[in-house]
């Protein structure tokens, strides 16, 4: 057709040929930029498909590698490789399909685009350049004067020979423009049949390919679902798992005693580690939870040790392995553990014992009698260590605090968890509800399975349910539903989201509920144990003339001064007649002066006087009467503290180290990171530090103040805490991590400090600490157990109020 419009016309180069020229070379552009999007898009599809198959030979390969996680179930191992085998025919397949259209679609549409097309454009600059040149020689022929003859002679061969030429360029151009126009219906439709005829081949080779697998399929599909069952079934079994934890049973007796217990090492450093001991062939052996298949041997002869409670030792539950030649400090996990380790070693002993004089029982004639005494003897003071030991447990002097009986949120009776950042006790449900909210909320930890650090001890015995309630629940509404120990979990989770998340129930700064006056002094607090005596003078809280009100102010349950306070003991007397008829005066006084080491391990006595004639309390928190009592300088200006602001309140309690208060803040919402530009831009740490509380830093961490803020001096809280002197606010800040690489703006560390103060305590910590930090840097990879045991019994020592450590007098016998 389009021959035949343009051939007629071509050779006149009509204005119609020209039109109709111009009509098809547009339709020719048109087709062109068509054809290369196709081009582009099939282009995108390869590149696509090469990628998906790349990946899924790698997911192929990867399930070939899982096949090897069952060898010991070749039933699923021979399932998975059919399964990764039919996953590779069908990649195969998909690799073919995609070759044929790089063959087909690419390279035909490709090669029409650069063969035809590209000529047609060819065609075209020629034929535009011979009409360009008949035109010229047109224009010279006309322009031919008469006079002439010579000029218009040559101009009218020079126009015959340019017509011939356009005559012949443009049936050349008519040409090529008819057999594009002809061509390219069959050209774009074979390569497309030839696609699609490739498609149909990769979905036929497929469905061969399913057809096969069908069976195989229907089967696997029927052991999938046998598997569901016996796996609900299992689920089923298991659902009372957690009553094999309270009905868990250690070890048959009959069996050789084994299991975890802390040692001490025998270097300078005394740390402790846990390793997996063993009673096996008369030796006591040990071995690391993982990295050893060997056991190593502590004593290889047990008939020569003996083994008796570490009474002089600053942790519980220790006991002494003594042989001829060495002595082995171990701590058992609890009170029921420390008593089977010191049976079983007993009897390992006196087994050991038995056979050697039963192998010699002819020669030597000896009798078992002596043996058996010696048992008994051994045992008596064994039973007189555990009854005491059994008397003395942390719970229980926290659940004296008021409001620790019960569950903090739902009122459960008997909670065996805690928060340790808000200072509370949990039952079970409703600490799963807090581990949930996030360690920026609540860090729970158990009342009974966990280690408890002294400072934290100090923060829970200083807060309390009572309190903590009366600050998160001031505007708790009656029509709120809240938590019970029988209510729904949900009912439960969206409580203590309310309360603790949102603290929707948090009123203004009114310390009315926690009994304290409204105007109050922010100068350091200072705690102190309390001698009966002195009791009814400290509670008269009297108004004196000067208005000023007198120097106590309490918090919680008033003290009853008619009768005796309950948990105060007198540790240099002897007047205590509990269990006078089975334990003896030395035993008493052995008992009083362990129970008096039990609260150096605590550090609950820094402020103890050593003086002889001078009784010795416990501290005021473990008496449910001293509960969160604190003492206030009456000569300290006073405040009126529902003004302040709630940053500045916590900047202000925590120089004062009063923990409600600072509660209560950070309940409101105080800014945790706030510095005090009037203050050299010192933040709530830095307060805490120079007030000498161990007990305020403690609480500021787990409530997430950052431990390296520096001031505008550059000093961070561990320069001034050792600039201070403060060995155990040293100790804390090392535990917490720290950085005592941070200079200040005199390019001056903790450490060049410590040595030029000489304090050597710091000085040890601060070493220890880069000792630590580059063991961590080795090879090796280790330094956390080493470090974290000094820091440990660091804590656990006592300081005087000025922070120094107050070394153990040797005992004189």
């Amino acid at each position: 057709m389009v021959a035949a419009d343009l051939l007629p016309e071509c050779l006149k180069d009509s204005p119609k040929f020209r039109s109709l020229l111009a009509e098809e070379e547009a339709e020719i552009v048109f087709l062109e930029t068509k054809l290369e999007k196709v081009l582009r898009a099939c282009g995108s599809m390869v590149d696509c498909g090469k990628t998906y198959i790349c990946q899924q030979t790698q997911f192929t390969n990867s399930l070939w590698e899982l096949s090897s996680c069952f060898t010991n179930d070749p039933e699923v191992t021979s399932q998975l490789s059919r399964i990764t085998h039919g996953l590779q025919e069908m990649n195969k397949y998909q690799s073919i399909l995609l070759d044929q259209a790089s063959r087909t679609i690419l390279k035909n549409v490709s090669n029409f685009i650069k063969e035809d097309i590209k000529g047609l454009w060819e065609s075209r600059q020629h034929f535009d350049k011979i009409s360009s040149d008949l035109d010229i020689a047109l224009t010279r022929h006309s322009q031919v004067p008469k006079s002439k003859p010579m000029e218009i002679e040559q101009a009218h061969s020079i126009l015959q020979a340019t017509s011939t030429c356009f005559r012949h360029t443009v049936l050349d151009h008519v040409y090529c423009l008819s057999m594009l126009q002809a061509r390219k219906k069959h050209e774009i439709l074979g390569t497309l049949l030839s696609y699609m005829q490739a498609c149909c081949t990769y979905f036929h080779q497929g469905s061969d390919l399913c057809e096969g697998l069908q069976l195989f399929l229907r089967t696997l599909d029927e052991e999938v679902i046998q598997m569901r069952t016996e796996s609900a079934k299992l689920e089923k079994t298991l659902g009372n798992r957690h009553t094999l934890a309270s009905n868990f049973e250690e070890d048959d007796p009959s069996l050789p005693m084994q299991g975890y217990l802390f040692k001490r090492t025998t270097n300078a450093f005394k740390t402790w580690h846990r390793r997996w001991f063993c009673l096996k062939n008369n030796q006591l052996v040990y071995r690391k939870r993982t990295g050893e298949d060997q056991y190593t041997i502590m004593e290889d002869d047990l008939k020569l040790c003996s083994v008796k409670p570490a009474v002089d030792s600053e942790r519980r539950f220790c006991f002494e392995v003594l042989s001829p030649t060495r002595s082995h400090m171990l701590q058992a996990d609890s009170e029921e553990m420390f008593t089977k380790w010191i049976t079983a070693l007993q009897r390992g002993i006196g087994a050991a014992l038995q056979l050697v004089l039963h192998q010699q029982d002819q020669e030597l004639g000896l009798k078992s009698d002596d043996t058996c005494n010696n048992n008994r003897r051994t045992n008596g003071e064994f039973i007189y260590i555990f009854c005491f030991a059994f008397s003395f447990r942390i719970w229980d002097q926290l659940a004296r605090i008021p409001g620790n009986d019960i569950c903090c949120d739902c009122r459960s009776p008997e909670p065996r968890w805690a928060s340790i950042n808000l200072g509370i006790t949990l039952c079970i449900d409703c600490s799963g509800v807090h581990r949930s909210l996030g360690v920026h909320y609540s860090k729970v930890r158990s009342l009974t399975l966990d280690a408890w650090e002294p400072e934290i001890l100090k923060v829970m015995a200083e807060l309390g349910n009572n309190i903590i309630n009366s600050v998160y629940e001031a505007n708790l509404d009656s029509n709120t539903e809240r938590a019970t120990p029988t209510c729904n979990g949900l009912i439960r989770e969206s409580y203590i989201k309310k309360k603790w998340v949102e603290r929707a129930f948090v009123g203004d700064i009114n310390l009315s509920p926690l009994r304290c006056k409204r105007k109050w002094s922010v100068r350091k607090l200072r705690r102190r144990a309390v001698s009966r005596d002195k009791v009814p003078t400290l509670l008269s809280n009297e108004v004196k003339d000067d208005g000023v009100e007198n120097e106590v102010a309490i918090v919680g349950e008033e003290l009853d001064t008619k009768e005796p306070l309950p948990g105060v003991i007198d540790l240099e007397s002897d007047d205590s007649t509990e269990g006078e008829d089975n334990v003896s005066t030395g035993k008493k006084r052995g008992c009083f002066q362990l129970l008096k080491i039990m609260f150096i391990m605590t550090n609950e006595l820094n402020n103890l006087t050593h003086n002889s004639s001078t009784s010795l309390n416990l501290p005021c928190y473990l008496d449910k009467s001293f509960s969160n009592t604190f003492f206030i300088n009456k000569s300290s200006a006073e405040e009126d503290i529902s003004k302040l602001s709630p940053t500045l309140l916590l900047y202000k309690a925590s120089a004062a180290h009063n923990i409600p208060v600072m509660c209560q803040a950070l309940a409101l919402g105080a800014d945790k990171l706030w510095v005090n530009p009037e203050n050299h831009n010192t933040g709530h740490l830095h307060q805490a530090i120079m007030s000498g509380s161990i007990m305020a830093c403690e609480y500021l961490l787990l409530n997430g103040v950052p431990i390296n803020a520096q001031d505008s001096n550059g000093k961070t809280p561990l320069h001034h805490a050792t600039e201070l002197g403060h060995t155990a606010q040293v100790c804390l800040l090392l535990k917490h991590r720290a950085d005592q690489h941070l200079k200040d703006k005199e390019g001056v560390e903790p450490l060049d400090i410590a040595v030029r103060i000489a304090n050597a305590d710091i000085v040890t910590l601060l070493r220890l600490g880069r000792l630590n930090e580059e063991m961590k840097e080795s090879e090796a990879g280790t330094g956390d157990d080493t470090f974290n045991d000094v820091v440990r019994d660091f804590s656990q020592l006592v300081y005087d109020p000025n922070g120094k450590v107050i070394r153990p007098i040797p005992n004189s016998s």
